[in-house]
């Protein structure tokens, strides 16, 4: 069942995992197709035959269907929903891992012959800050990815049949499974990349970061985000009902609980330092920037929603817009996410959020 806000689509999704994917896949059959094609051509950029995609994700495939076989079950049911090969809805939830291979030097599986690509233009994806109040915990979430897959903006409510998950409301750049958003038990998830020299094949990060949407405290966060084996990982931001929070920086082989209020793209532990990627200059502008903007001490929704439009770095902006000269592989936000845990509400602006509205949505009334 879909409904809709102004400019983005509100589907409804219940049931079993498989049903549940069935359901989103038709809903946003034409985004899941748009950004199905925005992967197969990355990698052909980068050097990978389409024939040997499945070759590439199988051991990654293999390595999901062990650990968190649900969502390789509702991956499938996107697939049937959507019309779509099973391997190019699971290649859209792998790229970061096809990401790896094609321009980490992650070593592919054995047998795949990657031809000459492109060079790579840095890519900085996502800035979060945790903001404490009197009354309880507010996050904030840029999310910030390729400015050329346009599959759109959705939000996904999903009520399951069983008591092993959690029902969430999740905005999404379609074609991805749920990566941040909120849970009927008060948890709230900010998502960041967080590259390491320790990727490895292994269990998709996406899927355990769908998974980390359903976590009720931080026990139970720690617990999803560092599965073995995992391919790589993320920072995590997170906020409880109750008030508390957690900064969780995760790699390959690597987790630690990092201090402040703000992350971007690079680790800030000691631990997970030593593996992580060094920062770039995208991700020290927003981190320097938004530490800045924290100063301030925003207190409420609309003082985190003035944190997400600034443009006011020394470098790239906390509200990134599209480069022309980068083309479609540059950065851009597709969506500024706010959720207040003690209230259960969320806004969410669909597109750069200093010229996109936000728009209130209520857990309550979704759930």
């Amino acid at each position: 069942m879909a409904g809709d806000m102004a400019d983005v689509k509100i589907v409804h999704a219940d049931g079993d995992p498989f049903r549940r994917g069935v359901t989103i896949g038709r809903e946003l059959a034409d985004g899941h197709a748009r950004t199905v094609e925005f992967t197969r051509r990355y990698c052909r950029r980068h050097g990978l035959a389409d024939t040997d995609l499945e070759l590439v994700l199988a051991p990654y495939l293999a390595a999901a269907k062990a650990a968190v076989p649900r969502l390789v079950w509702h991956l499938e049911g996107v697939a049937e929903g959507s019309g779509l090969s099973f391997i190019d809805v699971f290649a859209v939830n792998a790229f970061e891992e096809l990401y790896g291979v094609l321009e980490m030097s992650v070593p592919p599986a054995e047998g795949v012959k990657l031809n000459e690509a492109i060079a790579p233009i840095p890519v900085e994806r996502c800035t979060d800050v945790i903001v404490r109040t009197p009354r309880g915990t507010i996050l904030g979430h840029n999310e910030q990815w390729y400015a050329g897959d346009d599959g759109g903006i959705a939000v996904i409510v999903e009520r399951p049949d069983s008591e092993n998950e959690i029902a969430t409301v999740t905005p999404v750049s379609v074609g991805t499974l749920p990566l941040v958003g909120m849970n009927a038990r008060g948890g709230a998830l900010g998502l960041m990349s967080l590259s390491g020299s320790d990727e490895r094949i292994g269990i998709p990060r996406a899927l355990l970061a769908r998974d980390g949407v359903e976590a009720v405290d931080r026990a139970d966060a720690v617990r999803r985000a560092t599965r073995v084996p995992r391919a790589g990982g993320y920072a995590y931001a997170y906020a409880f009902a109750g008030g508390d929070s957690l900064l969780l920086e995760v790699t390959a082989t690597r987790h630690a609980t990092a201090e402040g209020l703000v992350h971007t793209n690079h680790a800030l532990s000691d631990e997970t330092a030593s593996t992580a990627a060094p920062p770039s200059l995208g991700s020290q502008s927003r981190y320097t920037r938004a530490c800045s903007l924290m100063d301030e001490g925003p207190r409420t929704p609309q003082d985190v929603m003035r944190l997400l439009s600034d443009h006011g770095a020394d470098g790239q902006d906390i509200c990134v817009h599209p480069d022309p000269g980068q083309g479609e592989e540059g950065s851009a936000i597709q969506f500024s996410m706010i959720c207040d845990v003690e209230s259960g509400i969320m806004w969410l602006a669909p597109g750069q959020p200093c010229s996109t509205p936000f728009q209130e949505l209520r857990l309550a009334d979704l759930l």
